[in-house]
């Protein structure tokens, strides 16, 4: 079960409750798409598994700190945004 999103989920559901309350006219229109995608988001989640931790990045590779590009280990900088690497001492 992905515990993060059925309490996103819970989350949306209350604040369409809410929504839905305040009679706003800009407001009480949100309350019904919110949820809906409330609504799946806790039907969906008992279904999917927890996530596995961050990405590693090959051997010999590194992501860029700027866009995420996978680079090599030794650049300098980036060949997608030219994003100079920060390198430690």
């Amino acid at each position: 079960m992905r515990s993060q999103l059925f309490v996103a989920g819970v989350m949306l559901i209350v604040l369409a409750v809410i929504f839905f309350a305040l009679q706003l006219p800009l407001v009480f229109f949100w309350s019904v798409p919110f949820g809906i995608a409330g609504l799946i988001m806790v039907a969906v989640a008992p279904f999917l598994s927890e996530s596995e931790g961050p990405v590693k990045p090959p051997e010999g590779y590194a992501f860029c700190a700027f866009c995420g590009n996978l680079i090599p280990s030794d650049a300098v900088r980036c060949s997608l945004c030219n994003g100079k690497q920060p390198r430690e001492s």
